[in-house]
């Protein structure tokens, strides 16, 4: 028995993506809209559960305990949401959550350094530059996620098809 071919639907750069556009992908027609708009509620949920963990733990433990389980949980969270609505793959979820990790942790490395640097060290005021540093950092991980944690080779896409 032969099985259907998926559907496929333009991406951003006219290539096709798997699986049938879901909801979101229909209202906002541009993955790169979508992608903003699942990171900011991902920034809500990170913050709401950083608070939370704050309050729950007490004054007795640091507050860099609260940020490291909030990133975690956060990470794993927005990873299913990138992977399922916005980057439409399948297949590969270690390799993809590995590659997912090492984009964000490579992402908070450099949003550490570019803010020591210059706000520290130069002197710019830290609220402007952090902004402009996530702006940044917000187009990198767009892109290293399409090309490199949720990437697939024609190969890999057409044995995942069972053409």
């Amino acid at each position: 028995m032969r099985l259907s071919k998926p559907d496929v639907h333009a991406g951003d750069d006219g290539r096709s993506l798997r699986g049938p556009p879901g909801p979101l992908l229909r209202i906002f027609k541009d993955p790169r809209v979508l992608f903003v708009l699942v990171g900011g509620v991902n920034t809500v949920f990170s913050t709401a559960l950083f608070a939370a963990l704050v309050l729950a733990l007490g004054p007795d433990v640091p507050a860099s305990v609260s940020v490291l389980i909030a990133w975690t949980v956060s990470l794993v969270c927005v990873f299913f949401v990138y992977r399922r609505l916005v980057f439409r793959v399948n297949g590969h979820v270690w390799r993809d959550l590995m590659r997912f990790a090492g984009v964000n942790s490579v992402s908070l490395l450099a949003n550490l350094g570019l803010i020591t640097w210059l706000v520290d060290v130069s002197g710019m005021p830290a609220i402007p530059t952090q902004i402009g540093i996530t702006c940044a950092i917000v187009a990198f991980n767009y892109l290293a996620h399409k090309h490199f944690s949720f990437r697939r080779r024609k190969a890999s896409a057409t044995e995942e098809d069972g053409r």
